[in-house]
């Protein structure tokens, strides 16, 4: 058995699970949003969301496209959508 197949009952994984379905829940499907703009969507700081994007990026739950912004490379995600792209 794998560990990520184990249930866990720390704090820590049980409130990072909790952080990314307020995420997954949040977030509007087919708009691309900045890690800035999904922090204040949740109200959350922005030191706990960047690892909870990752793993849902890690997981398939969510993509992810590097655009430019004003002072350089600035991350885009949104929700996947159901159905499958053309």
């Amino acid at each position: 058995m794998n560990t990520s197949e184990r249930a866990i009952y720390a704090p820590q994984g049980i409130n990072a699970r909790r952080v990314e379905a307020m995420i997954i829940e949040s977030m509007p499907a087919d708009t691309w949003l900045t890690v800035t703009q999904i922090c204040r969507l949740i109200r959350k700081h922005e030191e706990r969301t960047r690892p909870r994007l990752n793993r849902l990026l890690r997981d398939g739950k969510i993509e992810r496209k590097r655009d430019e912004g004003e002072h350089g490379a600035v991350y885009q995600f949104r929700r996947r959508s159901s159905a499958p792209e053309r």
